[in-house]
C-alpha cells in the first residue's frame, strides 16, 4: 500500500469503525459489503484496496454512524442495536444494518427519539 503507515485510508477506517461499533466479524461485513469476510480482512490490513462501489457503500455507511453516535453512546449502541424491537418489527436493528439497511435504522432512530422527546 502506498499511503504514509501513520494516515489511515478513509475507507480502511470506515471498516473498522463499522466492525467496532457493531462488533461485526469480517464475514457479516463481507456480506454486508457484497464480498468475502477474507476479502475485507485484506482490505482492512492494506493489502488490497478497496474498490469503488465499496468504498462508497462505507462513506455512506460511515455518515449514518455518524448519526447514530449522536443518539447513543458508543456503548450503549451495542446493545441497542441487538434488542428485538418493535420499531424493527420485532427484529433486532442489526439484523436490518445487515440487510443493508443502516440509513432506515437510523431514520427510524431518530424519528422515534424525536417522537419521545
Amino acid at each position: 500500500m502506498t499511503e504514509a503507515s501513520d494516515h489511515v485510508p478513509e475507507g480502511v477506517r470506515a471498516l473498522g469503525r463499522l466492525r467496532d461499533t457493531f462488533a461485526l466479524s469480517f464475514d457479516e461485513l463481507g456480506a454486508l459489503l457484497g464480498t468475502s469476510g477474507e476479502t475485507v480482512r485484506r482490505w482492512e490490513r492494506g493489502l488490497t484496496e478497496i474498490p469503488v462501489d465499496p468504498a462508497a457503500t462505507l462513506t455512506g455507511m460511515e455518515d449514518a454512524l455518524d448519526r447514530l453516535a449522536r443518539l447513543f453512546k458508543p456503548d450503549r449502541l451495542k446493545l441497542v442495536v441487538r434488542r428485538n424491537a418493535d420499531l424493527f418489527g420485532g427484529e433486532r436493528a442489526l439484523d436490518w444494518i445487515l440487510r443493508r439497511r443502516l440509513g432506515e435504522v437510523v431514520s427510524r432512530y431518530e424519528q422515534e427519539l424525536r417522537y419521545q422527546a
